[in-house]
């Protein structure tokens, strides 16, 4: 059986920087592609708020619901007194 030297792997400081950097600018443009994608998402909601329902103008505010309530209510009283 033959026996042969161990491969030896030899990395300098220029491989290494190298591979820093081009794992830095994959982050950057995931997160260039992350801020593009949340900017989008951002004017679709803005586009969605900007068009109006048109039964909304015919639904009662929660507010107004809580005095109709109370009104109904008071008339009922009113009527029975009288």
């Amino acid at each position: 059986m033959l026996r042969r030297k161990p491969t030896a792997i030899t990395l300098t400081t220029e491989d290494v920087a190298i591979y820093e950097d081009a794992r830095a600018r994959e982050a950057v443009l995931r997160e260039q592609q992350a801020q593009a994608q949340a900017q989008a998402q951002a004017h679709a909601q803005r586009q969605n708020q900007n068009l109006r329902d048109p039964s909304d103008e015919l639904r009662p505010l929660p507010g107004d619901r809580a005095k109709q309530q109370q009104g109904v209510v008071e008339e009922r009283d009113f009527g029975y007194v009288a």
